[in-house]
Order: structure tokens, then C-alpha cells, then sequence
């Protein structure tokens, strides 16, 4: 079975409307984005959307558990 490949969509809606959030249409957090990007830029397209894309819900936000770590404490200061 062939891997998956992004699939970014021409987007015509203003995303910077107050009615519509850029989490409801992007991952940005997806490992593919940039390349999507490329895409738009090289179609021309105003904006996309990964609401169609097979990958959209393949990488999440990083959450605290990402950046928190356990660390030594320092007696050494006050």
C-alpha cells in the first residue's frame, strides 16, 4: 500500500475572517506543510486548505509533555 502524500486544496475564503480559524483548515503542524505551501506559491493560489488531505490529522500540536523534561534540581542556589 503507497505511503500517503499531501494533498493541499485551493482555499477561497478570506482565512482571516473572524469566522473562521486557521486550526479548522490547516495543520500546521504537519510535516508536509511547508511543501504544501510550495504548492500554493507555484499554483498561485490565494490561500489552502489540508481539509481534504489524507495527512491532516497525522501530527498534532506538540503538547507540555514535548518540552518538559526532568531536570536535577539545583541546590546550589536560593
Amino acid at each position: 500500500m503507497p505511503c500517503a502524500q499531501p494533498r493541499p486544496t485551493a482555499f477561497h475564503q478570506p482565512l482571516h475572517s473572524d469566522r473562521i480559524r486557521i486550526e479548522e483548515h490547516r495543520n500546521v503542524y504537519c510535516r508536509h506543510y511547508s511543501a504544501c505551501v510550495d504548492v500554493a506559491v507555484r499554483k498561485d493560489w490565494e490561500s489552502f486548505t489540508c481539509a481534504r488531505c489524507p495527512l491532516m490529522q497525522a501530527d498534532k500540536a506538540p503538547g507540555a509533555d514535548a518540552y518538559a523534561f526532568n531536570q536535577p534540581s539545583d541546590t546550589g542556589r536560593p
